[in-house]
């Protein structure tokens, strides 16, 4: 790691019509080479100037020391955030089997996953208004009192609603952890430590089920919550004692709260809960994708969705998502590339799994272990391609490598069936691994550096964010659906919910159902392949942007900041 990362230079930030540093003179090529039409109404919803001039940044220099800490603390808390995602997938069949209800336990996922997605976005408007430090430790409190609630339930329901409102908690936490990473640390440097949020992610995927089937089997289930609130409780503390954030000065909370755009909060609510519905309930085949239930969850769900635009673009004062954050051609493709990552990452981390226990006939264990190769690159790759971005200052030619290797592993996947070799599945895996490692961060650093207005880091990274996840809940969905449809014409629909029941058919019956398999993921994987090709195209147009020296951004201007009093 650079020695250079650990210096941390307090700067003001100007408003967007000031030309006096080389970021602007890059910002003002970006936008001349957009249309007309987009710089109007992107400076039709330019922010307040106060909100422009903002540094959200450290209130004094942090010491090393403190760097230590206030990054240990940031980081174990997104490591049980991601943690959760994952850890419940073997504890189900214990919980079940304890509360005697095998009807709902889908939805001890679901429920966490829904409430996770649809607050993302909220999550930036309330690190603008209330402050970073406060957003943060709101967050990690509803995480801790979801973690409780869910150790302590005493029905399936109790669970249900617990692990909701943990998903409200590790919303935030997810978001605000990466706002707080792009406020500490310069933008040049910033790859490195991106790179490490994706190695927490990673070991969280691959940790999760084997703790959770420890605690299932060793303890209680209840452990894989109880777990949070020892860990987390440290980490608040450390948070708490060296994170001190600088914040608007003299608006008060009576203010904050007349500014927000209620009507936008709850379109943008009421669309993405019914759309996940409608694609969580398809892909588990609870009803099928042609009933009534899911065409209106989804028909109804997309109307809503269109008149938050329509809110936010028109009548919004303080909109949730600012549609000036796709001001450009060049960020349009950016958020485009980032929402079809999350749907091939998080695709791929669900069914590559489903491909070694349905076609290879592997344990839940065993398939983690098979997954590795495409997770340990992954983050070799994020980590390396972090630290190369912080060393040369770009991040255009990973983003277009990443998707070019992409596209090939892609491809490669196509070709996996039964009788595929375990070193020929190893190769194509370690390509794909590359593939997200080049790109997972480089579009978050893509983002922050392409932005006019670097009051608008919040909202921009909490969109980032909740593009990432809701393109996985589509990528999970939409693979869901190509493997139900396959086994549903081979007859064999019984078995997407019941893998290990194949290993014990006969012979001649096994066959048609493993080939209903291969051909449900194969269409799934074509889909993947045109979606890289797709991303390595709009890879292409992005613009390049400065990312400042090593040892800080740039001032973007004389202007002073605007007051700020301490978190």
């Amino acid at each position: 790691m650079n020695a250079s990362v650990s210096t941390v230079v307090d700067h003001p930030i100007s408003s967007p019509d000031d030309p006096s540093s080389a970021e602007k003179d890059v910002a003002a090529r970006d936008l001349e080479a957009s249309t007309p039409s987009i710089q109007a109404a992107q400076a039709a919803q330019s922010p307040p100037a106060d909100q422009q001039l903002q540094d959200f940044g450290p209130k004094t220099p942090l010491t090393p020391v403190r760097r230590v800490c206030v990054f240990l603390g940031i980081f174990v808390t997104l490591f049980l955030a991601a943690l959760d995602q994952t850890i419940v997938t073997t504890t189900l069949p214990s919980i079940a089997k304890e509360f005697n209800n095998f009807s709902d336990i889908s939805w001890v996922g679901t429920a966490y996953l829904l409430t996770t997605t649809a607050v993302q976005p909220l999550y930036g408007v309330a690190a603008d208004l209330a402050g970073r430090k406060r957003a943060m430790m709101f967050a990690c409190s509803v995480f801790m009192l979801g973690s409780a609630l869910c150790g302590a339930a005493q029905s399936m329901i109790m669970l249900i609603i617990a692990r909701a409102v943990q998903g409200l908690g590790g919303s935030g936490i997810i978001a605000l952890s990466m706002i707080l990473v792009a406020d500490i640390v310069p933008l040049r440097s910033r790859g490195t430590y991106q790179a490490l949020v994706a190695l927490i992610f990673a070991i969280a995927a691959v940790l999760g089920p084997l703790l959770g089937g420890a605690f299932a089997d060793s303890l209680t289930w209840r452990w894989a919550f109880y777990i949070n609130l020892p860990i987390g409780a440290v980490a608040m503390a450390m948070l708490i004692a060296f994170l001190h954030m600088n914040r608007r000065k003299n608006v008060s909370l009576a203010t904050n709260l007349k500014s927000l755009d209620y009507s936008g909060i709850l379109l943008l609510i009421v669309s993405i809960v019914m759309i996940l519905l409608g694609l969580n309930w398809g892909a588990d085949a609870k009803f099928a994708w042609n009933s009534a239930v899911i065409l209106v969850l989804l028909i109804v769900g997309g109307v809503v969705g269109i008149g938050f635009l329509l809110n936010e673009w028109k009548f919004a004062k303080r909109p949730v998502v600012p549609l000036r954050l796709f001001g450009t051609i060049s960020m349009a493709l950016t958020y485009l590339q980032v929402f079809i990552l999350g749907f091939i990452f998080l695709g791929l981390l669900f069914f590559l799994p489903l491909y070694f226990q349905a076609v290879n006939g592997a344990s839940a264990v065993r398939s983690g272990i098979d997954l590795l190769p495409y997770v340990i690159v992954g983050s070799l790759g994020a980590v390396v391609s972090g630290l190369l971005m912080s060393r040369f200052g770009t991040y255009k030619e990973f983003i277009v490598a990443g998707w070019l290797v992409g596209t090939v592993s892609a491809g490669l996947l196509i070709t996996f069936d039964e009788y595929t070799s375990r070193a020929k599945v190893n190769g194509v895996l370690v390509l794909q691994g590359l593939s997200m490692g080049l790109t997972v961060n480089t579009l978050l650093l893509a983002v922050h550096a392409q932005l006019i207005n670097k009051g608008d880091i919040a909202l921009s990274t909490s969109l980032w964010t909740f593009l990432r996840t809701f393109g996985g809940v589509f990528g999970i969905a939409v693979g869901g659906a190509f493997v139900q449809s396959s086994l549903s014409k081979a007859g064999a629909s019984e078995y997407a919910q019941n893998i290990k029941a194949i290993a014990d058919l006969a012979p001649e019956v096994r066959a048609p159902v493993l080939r209903a398999f291969v051909v449900g993921l194969h269409q799934f994987f074509m889909l993947l392949t045109a979606m890289s090709a797709v991303s390595f195209v709009a890879s292409l147009f992005i613009k390049k942007a400065s990312m400042g020296s090593r040892h800080g951004e740039k001032n973007e201007g004389p202007a002073a900041p605007a007051p700020m009093v301490a978190e």
